[in-house]
């Protein structure tokens, strides 16, 4: 059997090196909103400028980034570069290929109607939880009037980052958390030290609550979801206004997010020995 030799004009950068670094440089932008020159890409990751140019220039030709105004100058060498819109295409792909939205929406709807509140289904995503599928409650004032499938929020302000934290060895949770601990709101837990202790009584009870510690005025309560192996995969949130949902009410939640989570897991395979 004979090979096929690529041309090297055709296929200027090529091999697994090449798919490691354009990777790399993908995932350089998650936490840059603003965009990153190639000279900006270069230090960052510790590569060579030209290397960087040539595989940005293959990824523009893709759509999985694109080039926006300079910084600091007309040349094109100081262009800001931001992810494109392919990966956005990709993205959305990826969200409903993921099995456990399909089999999670029933238990969803369910649970939404019999809280009143909104659910929402999160994932852990690097430092944050990400929103992969949200059913919105019933009430007029309510979170999620918009499509917030996709939003990222710090995991240490949320009740279902507290969840997915807590199965975390402390290797693990070292590198799942920040440098540092950003306060969103006055009730935030920046302390890392008191962070672990909340995290060991959320892991011991098996649920977990957000007062007001990603917004004021926000209450959520989560409960996990665990897959085959009974690791926790995913978890489920139900979050309203504090001036509806106040602290005599969070138990009740708890164990109706519990029931809902329980299903799901159990659907998706788990057996709890």
């Amino acid at each position: 059997m004979t090979t096929r030799k690529s041309s090297s004009r055709r296929q200027p950068y090529h091999g697994t090196q090449a798919v490691s670094r354009a990777v790399s440089i993908l995932k350089a932008f998650e936490n840059s909103p603003g965009g990153l020159t190639a000279l900006q890409l270069a230090a960052k990751l510790d590569l060579n400028r030209s290397t960087v140019h040539r595989l940005l220039s293959v990824l523009e030709a893709e759509g999985l980034v694109t080039r926006e105004g300079s910084i600091g100058g007309g040349e094109a060498r100081n262009s800001a570069y931001r992810l494109g819109p392919t990966l956005i295409s990709l993205g959305g792909l990826a969200l409903r290929q993921i099995n456990i939205r399909s089999i999670a929406l029933p238990h969803l709807r369910a649970l939404a109607q019999k809280s009143g509140e909104t659910v929402d289904l999160e994932i852990l995503v690097g430092h944050n939880v990400m929103i992969i599928e949200e059913v919105q409650g019933e009430h007029i004032m309510r979170v999620g009037v918009g499509d917030n499938i996709g939003s990222r929020y710090p995991a240490h302000t949320t009740s279902t980052g507290k969840l997915m934290l807590a199965e975390l060895s402390d290797d693990e949770l070292k590198d799942a958390l920040p440098g540092k601990l950003v306060a969103a709101t006055p009730f935030t837990i920046t302390d890392k030290q008191q962070l672990r202790e909340q995290l060991a009584i959320v892991k011991q009870q098996g649920w977990a609550t957000s007062w007001e510690e990603l917004e004021l005025g926000l209450a959520a309560v989560g409960a996990p979801i665990h897959g085959r192996e009974s690791e926790v995969i995913a978890a489920v949130s139900v979050s309203g206004p504090t001036v509806r949902i106040d602290r005599s009410q969070i138990k009740n939640l708890a164990i109706m997010a519990m029931d809902t989570t329980k299903r799901i897991s159990r659907d998706l395979g788990f057996m709890r020995k």
